[in-house]
């Protein structure tokens, strides 16, 4: 799985019910291919206890795809809102199997979050690139 960690930094700015409603979308979001990972789980409970989330519990409640996108609204800023896509396709990408399940509800996301599609397709092309680079850093660097 990508160290997405570091690059939610911005998270630590969030009020908890923002930071509660983000962790909702990534779980969510692995749920869309039928199987939760218990991998992903595992990542979204240590992105809670690092960023400080008082109700965790409230990340793991049940919750209907329109509840969260309504719930998506609390999510004011722009640059969350955008990290939130982000983190959304690294996650979808951790498996390397990115579903087309999980593409359309990253796109209903957007969609709720006033992200244009040139916009999400601009956020997909540059994780790719992220990975890729990754990945060629681990064989230039012998990892």
């Amino acid at each position: 799985m990508p160290d997405a960690q570091q690059n939610l930094s911005k998270l630590e700015t969030l009020t908890d019910d923002q930071k509660v409603v983000f962790l909702k979308a990534l779980l969510f979001l692995s749920q869309q291919d039928g199987e939760v990972d218990n991998d992903e789980i595992v990542f979204i409970k240590k992105m809670a206890k690092k960023y400080r989330v008082k109700n965790v519990q409230k990340v793991f409640e049940h919750t209907t795809e329109a509840q969260l996108l309504g719930e998506l609204k609390v999510l004011t800023s722009r640059r969350a809102a955008l990290d939130l896509i982000k983190e959304l396709f690294l996650l979808g990408h951790s498996n390397m199997d990115l579903r087309v399940e999980e593409i359309l509800f990253i796109n209903r996301v957007a969609n709720a979050l006033d992200i244009s599609p040139e916009k999400v397709e601009q956020i997909s092309r540059f994780v790719i690139d992220m990975l890729i680079l990754q990945e060629q850093g681990k064989i230039i660097f012998e990892e």
